[in-house]
């Protein structure tokens, strides 16, 4: 499996100086399986350059889109999304159970109000609902797909990837708290032998008790979520839009320092590669 980072943080878009190196595209990773399966995750701001890549590398193709939930920061980028608009490619729809009628509805102008100029059925591409990926547990190729629901407001999944021994996990807008519906050790059970999660840590541990219910956890919760279930490495995920690149080091920094050995902490970058 090979993993990029197009898009890594939460809630809104924030292009700019104080944000070049972490990255201020809303969620949006591109995953290429071990039968060479093009898999991507949520349709933030970050998918607008994914596809723009994705086309000049090749005017046609087959590619399959997860969505985790229907947000406005995770489906925001499919209206600028090239190979929609490009009548060689198909787009297979999979992931929350809502995801293709959501993405549907965000290109309505039959509406008089203003809304996005481009009609659904008007779209070059072929985008459709992916026959047989449903949750929990489906197939792409060799690759076994996992899903968890998520602690968030309308809910949410979260996806686990496994090629033999090999595991990665992908948990976003996820809250990792005493007073969640779904417990700890549910997510425990679910990393656990993973050698790679992905984690939504929007919040500073000093914020999170003010924030109850929002549906984000903290790098903390995340650390100690992947100690649990004894995940080599964290990457930290989904950061908060206020947080400036210089705040990222200095988060970045404790966490690590909190980790010591028993954990490799990153922050996920724009452009960043996991390859497992």
């Amino acid at each position: 499996m090979k993993l990029t980072f197009w898009g890594t943080r939460g809630s809104i878009p924030v292009p700019g100086p104080d944000t070049v190196r972490y990255g201020g595209n809303t969620t949006c990773l591109e995953l290429e399986l071990a039968e060479g399966q093009k898999v991507i995750v949520d349709a933030g701001s970050g998918i607008r350059p994914l596809g723009r890549a994705l086309c000049r590398a090749a005017p046609e193709g087959e590619l399959f889109l997860l969505v985790t939930h229907l947000h406005w920061d995770h489906i925001l980028g499919f209206l600028f999304f090239e190979p929609a608009f490009k009548p060689g490619w198909r787009i297979q729809v999979a992931g929350w159970p809502l995801a293709l009628k959501g993405l549907r509805n965000i290109f309505d102008s039959r509406r008089s109000d203003g809304h996005f100029p481009v009609m659904w059925d008007d779209l070059p591409g072929r985008v459709e609902a992916a026959a047989g990926l449903e949750a929990p547990r489906f197939r792409l190729g060799q690759t076994e797909v996992s899903t968890v629901p998520l602690n968030h407001p309308q809910g949410g999944v979260g996806f686990r990837f496994q090629e033999g021994d090999t595991a990665l996990v992908f948990i976003t807008d996820n809250e990792l708290g005493a007073d969640s519906p779904r417990s700890f050790q549910d997510y425990v059970r679910f990393c656990r032998g993973a050698q790679v999660l992905i984690h939504d840590t929007q919040y500073l541990p000093q914020e999170s008790a003010g924030r109850r219910g929002w549906g984000h956890s903290d790098w903390g919760q995340a650390l100690e979520l992947a100690r649990r279930a004894e995940v080599p490495r964290l990457v930290l995920f989904h950061h908060d839009p206020a947080r400036t690149d210089q705040e990222m080091d200095l988060l970045l920094a404790e966490a690590r320092r909190a980790a010591g050995r028993e954990v490799v902490v990153d922050a996920a970058q724009e452009g960043m590669v996991i390859e497992l």
